[in-house]
């Protein structure tokens, strides 16, 4: 997956910041994952998704607090379902190559690679569906961006009480 740089106003607030480079994130990453899942997913193709998923959860959550709890925490559950199920996919790809390393050639190792094979093959499945049927399904995306954007995710009152360089002053200043 493709990573790109924000571009950080350094005189600008955090929250400034996220609304205006977070919802740029989030369009790469519905762009960059629809086109992954146009091809044949294979656990390596799904891997590099799920670290994408990873990486801008991880980057949502550093502005929390930028956000309205609520709504917020609703999309991050959203984000970590995808996860989960990327990360059952790895999970069944990974235990088996941990198991090959210490079964011997066998039918019964032939039996556990086709376990694993088929199962990672159907939680591969189940995020394929769970991609298209609820995280992209049509309008979620606007529902991710909107949000991240302020128009309707913006705290109450975010921004002020900040000095020219958006530092909030300490408590004995706004005494």
């Amino acid at each position: 997956m493709k990573a790109s740089r924000m571009k950080w106003n350094e005189r600008g607030s955090a929250e400034a910041n996220a609304r205006r480079q977070l919802p740029r994130m989030m369009s790469e990453y519905f762009a960059e994952v629809r086109e992954a899942m146009k091809g044949k997913q294979s656990p390596a193709r799904l891997h590099c998704i799920r670290l994408a998923s990873k990486k801008v959860r991880y980057t949502l959550e550093l502005f929390r607090s930028c956000y309205g709890a609520g709504e917020f925490d609703a999309r991050l559950e959203a984000l970590k379902d995808v996860q989960t199920s990327l990360g059952d996919v790895n999970d069944a790809v990974a235990t088996w190559r941990l198991i090959a390393k210490m079964i011997p050639h066998s039918p019964r190792r032939k039996a556990l690679r086709r376990f694993f094979e088929e199962r990672a093959a159907k939680k591969a499945d189940e995020y394929r569906r769970h991609w298209t049927e609820q995280f992209d399904a049509p309008g979620r995306q606007n529902w991710w961006t909107e949000f991240l954007g302020g128009q309707d995710g913006a705290r109450e009152g975010a921004g002020m009480h900040r000095d020219a360089t958006g530092r909030r002053p300490s408590r004995k200043a706004r005494a």
